[in-house]
């Protein structure tokens, strides 16, 4: 299979993704920051609100490197129920491998801090507690509604959902294709009358997972490309244009529609227009494309330990800094310095080669 997109280059769309993750959770409603004085010069807050909330599309390009990567892994396997078992085992481990390391350090950190893990899981309910600090572990919080030591922690069911559904979505495929899958998906909350399924629900972000996958199945970058001019620059020109509109066209459908009401465009349609212009326009831009590749080999660390510097310990520290683009500079830092530290200690402690030997020990079982 042709690398339409490399693993590098996901690296880099993962950075770019955190970057706006980072943006969205800081700025995306005014209740983040009524409190605080912050200038939004030279731009007003609600341009500025309005870009925060369009960059929820993060968790979607997540998703559709999530798909894209899958596919290629699982279009490798022999077909069958044995090799499927041991696929999705093997993904799921390292997957959540990462997670279960920054959650063991959480538990003990901010139990000695301020006793957030008692507070959360043990201090209402102290019989539940168990249950509720093991499924969170698990990374099941958000699937059965239970509490978890951080909100944005939800995400790590929709990965567990990824990886399981997406043998089923790649076999249903070989049958019908992705367009009748993508269509069912798009008409069964309104088949069953139940709207926008929400902003952290995992049916919403499952279109653009299949999208991904679609890409990698049918080689899209490449036929895209194919289809540039051959000259670079006027390629690139050509691409910054076209690519760069739709996002612009995706942002004027997002102010008149909003999610509720066309949550399939702005997270399953318009991320595309995302990958696409950070695909062919951005990461391909010399030194950049290197800085976001480093950034994005630990951007699941900066998604699993931002929100604890941001919310719950430095919150009036960040908002200290009262320009809009000063306080996002500080919280990059500040979580860009802690997932260095965190990785560096996974790697002194041969973390991920153990879970390799364990991942690996399965596959050839």
């Amino acid at each position: 299979m042709k690398q339409g997109l490399t693993k590098n280059d996901s690296f880099a769309i993962k950075g770019l993704a955190i970057i706006l993750m980072l943006f969205h959770h800081l700025y995306w409603s005014v209740d983040r920051f009524e409190n605080y004085e912050v200038d939004f010069t030279p731009f007003s807050q609600g341009f500025v609100v309005n870009i925060a909330f369009m960059f929820k599309v993060c968790v979607s390009l997540f998703a559709f490197i999530t798909g894209y990567g899958l596919l290629k892994s699982i279009a490798k396997q022999k077909f069958c129920r044995k090799s499927i078992v041991k696929w999705n085992t093997t993904r799921l481990i390292k997957t959540m491998s990462g997670f279960w390391f920054i959650y063991v350090i959480t538990f003990i950190v901010t139990m000695a801090i301020n006793r957030l893990p008692y507070t959360k899981f043990f201090e209402k309910t102290p019989y539940a507690g168990i249950f509720y600090l093991i499924n969170d572990f698990l990374g099941l919080a958000n699937f059965l509604k239970t509490p978890t030591l951080c909100g944005t922690w939800w995400y790590m069911s929709a990965a567990i959902v990824f990886i399981l559904i997406i043998p089923l979505v790649y076999a249903l495929s070989k049958k019908v294709g992705y367009m009748p899958i993508i269509l069912l998906i798009v008409a069964l909350p309104r088949l069953l009358k139940v709207g926008y399924p929400g902003g952290t629900n995992i049916y919403t972000f499952i279109l653009p997972v299949i999208f991904g996958m679609m890409f990698a199945d049918y080689d899209l970058f490449n036929k895209i490309e194919a289809r540039l001019p051959k000259n670079k620059v006027i390629s690139y020109i050509i691409s910054f244009v076209l690519f760069g509109g739709l996002i612009g066209l995706g942002y004027i459908i997002m102010l008149k529609y909003k999610c509720t009401v066309a949550w399939e465009l702005n997270y399953g349609v318009v991320p595309i227009a995302f990958v696409c212009f950070f695909r062919f326009c951005i990461i391909r831009i010399p030194v950049l494309n290197k800085i976001l590749e480093f950034l994005g080999k630990h951007s699941m660390t900066i998604f699993l330990t931002h929100t604890f510097i941001r919310y719950d310990y430095l919150n009036e520290f960040i908002y200290s800094f009262k320009h809009f683009m000063l306080i996002f500079a500080v919280l990059f830092v500040l979580s860009l310095a802690l997932a260095l530290v965190l990785d560096l200690i996974k790697k002194l402690c041969r973390y991920d080669v153990l879970i390799n030997k364990i991942t690996t020990k399965i596959q050839n079982a």
